[in-house]
């Protein structure tokens, strides 16, 4: 594949705006944002805890944040939220933080984005939806190997997400295992077919699919 059509693929994954019209992201307990910093810190503190006890996803996320979960980034980040706050007609915390993750990819910011999605998956709001996220982080940092580890554990949950298949089979890619690539990429095909909300990722998966049957 040309780095065109690898843009073109992992832009077409990205996370996009939550629209407040729509159900709230499945979580566990209340999000309070009212101290967006001491959320931050909550969860880097958790994920650094989990990396301790051996977490492999914990370890990956923070082997992809060296810098970008600091407390001077954490200081704008909460900046960010505030003022992201302000805008919002919808007083929801965690489509709030959805929203700033896809600002984030707009802009490219991948290690903000990253951080948002970590605090999203230590809060447990969409688990499957998280995870795939910061698989597509470390794919977009050129971090391979644990966007293929982030990838696979998401794998593993009773929900199935459309962007884990596509992440998993694009490290396959990356990796020379064609054949075990296109059988990843068409089982997310087949989970977004029919859903408006992953029009995007069938779209990224037949995009690469259609590469690889004309290579």
């Amino acid at each position: 594949m040309e780095n065109r059509d690898i843009d073109i693929v992992l832009d077409l994954l990205a996370p996009r705006a939550a629209v407040a019209s729509l159900a709230a992201p499945a979580v566990a307990g209340a999000i309070d944002l009212t101290r967006p910093d001491v959320v931050l810190r909550r969860a880097r503190g958790a994920f650094e805890a989990r990396r301790w006890s051996g977490d492999p996803v914990a370890s990956a996320v923070l082997a992809l944040l060296r810098d970008d979960w600091s407390d001077g980034a954490i200081e704008a980040l909460h900046g960010t939220i505030v003022a992201r706050r302000s805008d919002m007609d919808c007083g929801e915390p965690s489509l709030l933080l959805h929203a700033c993750v896809a600002e984030a990819f707009a802009a490219e910011d991948i290690g903000r984005a990253a951080v948002l999605l970590a605090t999203l998956h230590h809060l447990q709001a969409d688990e499957a939806e998280t995870l795939s996220a910061l698989a597509l982080c470390a794919a977009r940092l050129g971090h391979f190997a644990q966007a293929l580890l982030l990838a696979n554990e998401c794998l593993k949950l009773p929900q199935k997400h459309p962007r884990a298949y596509c992440i998993a089979g694009f490290c396959e890619l990356e990796r020379g295992n064609r054949k075990a690539a296109q059988s990843l990429l068409a089982v997310g095909a087949r989970i977004a077919r029919g859903r408006p909300d992953f029009a995007e990722m069938l779209r990224a998966a037949q995009r690469v699919l259609l590469i690889l049957h004309f290579a």
